[in-house]
């Protein structure tokens, strides 16, 4: 039977990365609790913790600041919690802007014994290791409650689940298509592809036409290279790819295709970082790109006049025929927590958690962020369309499969920009680049 993710006006809830709340509170600017009685009971503890001088602080670096699409909406969202409950509980936000520097950080807390009170990871590799350390606050009975349990698209909160308990939980998914600009595909007489040897035909005419086809980069973790290597893994190996491991020849298959995406991408590719990547596709000096849905937002916002209006987003391609109509999908934020001796702490850390999952606020997150989400908001009140067509097509995929950082483990993710760099300069073989990457998990 097909995997259906997502479904847009049917009663089945939109999925994508995790959250949990309860609710119908509104939207994020409603920061008092609804209805009367839960309001003036919410008013009585806060007003008794204030009484007291008991006010727990939370501390939690927060990667969704600055730039990110999700930070102005995600900010309401704890100033709201900070406000109902001025007095007993507070969130202190550490800005992080830098995502690899956020995760070194993250990994010295918890190597130290110093774990923030509440933060975000991107693998369940590292959500595994830290859950090893005995440092993670168990939230499996937290998110088993009636409550809770009823806002998560069934079956994300038991796939987090590490030897049966819950160490965290998905928030935000990364649904990722591959996204075109229509504007410069139809200046070069270019059609948008269904497989790669319609894709290089079109990569040959928009580099005849002066437009960079593809963006790529090196630098940091390659991150969209990273994904155009991981749709090559799908289309070559289909939805098993990972099962049997680097073996599998997809991954020889996949360097090949990859290594030749770079005939067809900016001279300054290697060495390139997300901000060189992203300001060819925002500018339109390049025309073929791949993101997750969260990027919407900065397209609208930072995008030259009529970019988002000129985009097309498409599923995967296929290779020699086969295993196109593929979407690359991965939890993109799970949410953790310090494990608390002070049950207060504890339960500001639940009551901190079941806020940002009510429905109305997520909603309101994924509208002004393009982000997807695993709460059960009511998909059809989704306004921004191309948003909706990403929806519509992950529900229509033939498959789904996991981005090859999020899949692999985190020595093989981090060797993949050097052994990627070495390969598209011609130092290393396909095959050299898959034993690089096997050589790192030893």
């Amino acid at each position: 039977m097909k995997k259906r993710y997502l479904a847009l006006g049917l009663a089945v809830a939109m999925a994508v990365s995790s959250i949990a709340a309860c609710g119908s509170s509104g939207s994020t600017k409603d920061t008092a609790a609804a209805g009367g009685e839960t309001q003036a009971a919410a008013q009585g503890e806060t007003q008794a913790a204030a009484s007291s001088g008991g006010e727990i602080e939370l501390s939690f670096p927060c990667i969704w600041v600055g730039s990110d699409s999700k930070a102005a909406v995600f900010g309401q969202m704890v100033e709201g919690f900070n406000t109902e409950y001025a007095g007993k509980y507070k969130v202190v936000i550490e800005e992080q802007t830098d995502y690899d520097l956020y995760r070194d950080k993250i990994r010295t807390q918890i190597s130290t014994g110093d774990a923030p009170d509440i933060f975000t990871l991107d693998n369940m590799a590292d959500l595994t290791l830290f859950a090893s350390s005995g440092k993670l606050m168990d939230l499996t009975e937290f998110l088993a409650s009636d409550e809770m349990a009823s806002k998560f698209i069934d079956g994300k909160v038991d796939a987090a689940k590490i030897d049966g308990v819950n160490y965290g939980f998905p928030y935000e998914d990364a649904v990722i298509p591959i996204m075109y600009n229509k504007k410069l595909m139809d200046a070069a007489g270019a059609e948008i592809p269904t497989s790669y040897d319609e894709l290089f035909d079109a990569c040959e005419k928009l580099k005849a036409s002066g437009v960079f086809p593809t963006t790529q980069m090196t630098a940091n973790n390659a991150w969209t290279s990273m994904l155009w290597y991981s749709y090559a893994v799908a289309a070559c190996g289909g939805p098993d790819a990972y099962k049997n491991g680097l073996d599998d020849p997809a991954f020889v298959k996949a360097a090949e295709i990859i290594k030749k995406m770079f005939d067809y991408t900016s001279s300054d590719a290697v060495g390139a970082d997300a901000t060189v990547v992203n300001g060819h596709f925002f500018n339109e000096r390049a025309a073929i790109y791949t993101n997750g849905a969260w990027i919407l937002g900065r397209i609208k916002s930072e995008g030259v006049e009529g970019l988002y209006d000129n985009l097309v987003v498409q599923p995967g391609l296929s290779y020699e025929g086969k295993n196109g109509n593929a979407y690359v999908n991965q939890v993109q934020a799970y949410f953790a927590a310090a494990k608390q001796d002070d049950p207060a702490k504890q339960e500001a850390v639940e009551a901190f958690f079941s806020y940002i999952c009510d429905p109305d606020k997520v909603l309101e997150l994924a509208n002004s962020s393009g982000s997807l989400f695993a709460i059960a908001i009511d998909s059809t009140k989704l306004e921004n369309p191309v948003q909706a067509e990403i929806v519509k097509q992950a529900n229509e995929a033939d498959f789904m499969i996991g981005h090859f950082q999020g899949s692999v483990s985190t020595p093989v993710a981090n060797a993949f920009p050097a052994a990627l760099e070495a390969l598209v300069l011609g130092d290393i073989t396909p095959e050299e680049f898959v034993e690089e990457l096997k050589a790192a998990d030893k």
